[in-house]
């Protein structure tokens, strides 16, 4: 009687420097020379029969040669491991960007903490399935879009000891039914910044995870049942960059006593988004636009839509090179609110002006929407030197005649042929050229820094708000003319 030969399920073989041997299949792939990682007989129930399972430390390598070809591991196949029970620990390369159905299925050795890359893009239903020594999780995956796909063959199903899962700052992502079920789960939410999606019954039935739940900033979609009947909610924060919340995504989460939205806009609703939770839940709008909540369609039917007073803004201002200045004055305000924002340059940096053409600085402005305001910030424009009464130079090497005339706090305003003067009682420049032969004002301090540009609203530059020091006023005309003034103004 003869016996079967088993089949072979893999193209090579490497034994490894831990002692065991791994097995590879070469994938037809895109990129040139990718392998995944397999088990080594095709046919039977049991896929290691007659060779020696890894044991210990499983170390899954970035690379792997086989017939003087340098190969890289990509992918951990289907059931590739499942029921390596002598396993203690995985270690695998960041190469990696997917784990196969059932990998590791059964794999009752592994202990503590399991890593899934940031360059893991899938993990396959019941990847982790019944590892029951899995204690944590630190899910670093950029981008995965799949974990399994049902609420009974997700990727970590059966993994009782699992109690806390962390995500890397990088992490965009969290796919659908990624944690679905696992009330064994007993952590406070702490879900990453970077956050821009959570997926269908990503968290649905963890009825452990804790505390207030802050939906990052990033985030724009919340898919159905996402966090349905999550008992230990307490709150739930909603963020400015929400759009789309579908179905009964925080269905019955009993236990939440105020929902807190940010968005200026109502975000588009599902059925039954809210449903389940108490009769006395409070829901917190934004008061500059409550009045929008209460026409929509889906949000109109929500009792306890209130907001809270006094309604704040943030106001929020940004310099153009972060290595040119900050900006003061930033920050939370009551709506119709002014507040003054001041641009302050390090050294080697003007402040050129606002996106908006605005020039002052600082700027009093009156908060009552949501824009950002953006100063732009230019590179010191260096004068070569400063030279006194009637005496002359160039400015930044360029061929202009500067001419300079002091102006003290004693003088009397010098009647320029041009009729740009310091004006002492006012403390202010005048600068009466017709505004539409003027390209560009520009004001300079002793150390070469461009603090203003523009074009002055009452033909004049109000000197009250600079410093004590000495200034260059420089106005370029459309006939190609650039007139150069030294002044000392004094702040009183």
């Amino acid at each position: 009687m003869s016996m079967a030969l088993p089949l072979w399920a893999f193209d090579f073989e490497s034994p490894r420097p831990e002692g065991y041997t791994l097995y590879f299949n070469i994938l037809d792939d895109d990129e040139e020379n990718v392998v995944e990682v397999t088990y080594p007989v095709a046919a039977g129930s049991y896929h290691w029969q007659g060779h020696r399972m890894p044991w210990g430390e499983l170390v899954i390598p970035a690379e792997v040669e086989h017939d003087g070809i340098t190969y890289t591991v990509v992918s951990i196949g289907t059931r590739a491991f499942s029921g390596c029970n002598e396993i203690t620990s995985l270690n695998i390369a960041s190469t990696v960007n997917e784990i196969g159905a059932y990998a590791f299925y059964q794999c009752t050795g592994i202990q503590g903490e399991v890593t899934i890359g940031e360059e893991v893009v899938s993990i396959g239903r019941s990847a982790f399935y019944g590892c029951s020594g899995i204690t944590s999780v630190q899910f670093n995956a950029i981008k995965c879009e799949g974990m399994g796909g049902t609420r009974s063959l997700t990727a970590f199903g059966g993994c009782r000891a699992l109690r806390t899962v962390s995500f890397g700052s990088q992490v965009t992502r969290i796919p659908d039914y990624a944690f679905v079920g696992m009330d064994g789960l007993r952590f406070e939410w702490n879900l990453p910044k970077s956050l821009e999606y959570i997926g269908e019954y990503a968290f649905a039935y963890c009825n452990n995870i804790s505390g207030n739940l802050r939906i990052p900033a990033n985030v724009k979609h919340i898919g159905s049942n996402a966090f349905a009947q999550c008992h230990a909610v307490t709150a739930i924060e909603l963020p400015k960059g929400i759009e789309r919340i579908d179905n009964r995504a925080f269905y019955q989460c009993i236990g939440v006593k105020e929902v807190n939205v940010k968005a200026l806009m109502p975000p588009q609703l599902g059925t039954e988004v809210f449903a389940g939770l108490k009769a006395n839940v409070v829901y917190n709008v934004p008061c500059i636009t409550i009045d929008r909540y209460k026409e929509s369609t889906q949000w109109k039917r929500i009792r306890n839509l209130r907001t809270t007073y006094p309604c704040k803004l943030d106001l929020v201002a940004e310099v153009s090179d972060l290595k040119a200045g900050t900006i003061t004055g930033v920050g939370s305000y009551n709506v119709g609110e002014k507040a003054t924002m001041t641009v302050i340059c390090n050294a080697g940096y003007g402040f050129r002006g606002w996106s908006d053409g605005n020039t002052d600085n600082p700027r009093v402005v009156t908060v009552n929407d949501t824009t950002t305001y953006m100063a732009i910030m230019q590179p010191a424009e260096l004068v070569r030197e400063i030279k006194y009464i009637h005496d002359t130079t160039y400015m930044d090497g360029r061929d202009t005649l500067v001419e300079y005339y002091e102006i003290n706090d004693v003088a009397e305003p010098i009647n320029s042929q041009d009729g740009i003067v310091y004006n002492r009682d006012k403390r202010r420049i005048e600068v009466p050229i017709d505004k539409g032969d003027i390209v560009e004002i520009a004001l300079y301090n002793d150390a070469g820094q461009c603090v203003m540009t523009g074009m002055p609203k009452h033909g004049h530059i109000n000197m009250r708000r600079f410093p004590t020091g000495s200034y260059i006023v420089r106005v370029t005309t459309i006939y190609d003319e650039t007139v150069v003034r030294f002044f000392h103004a004094r702040k009183r």
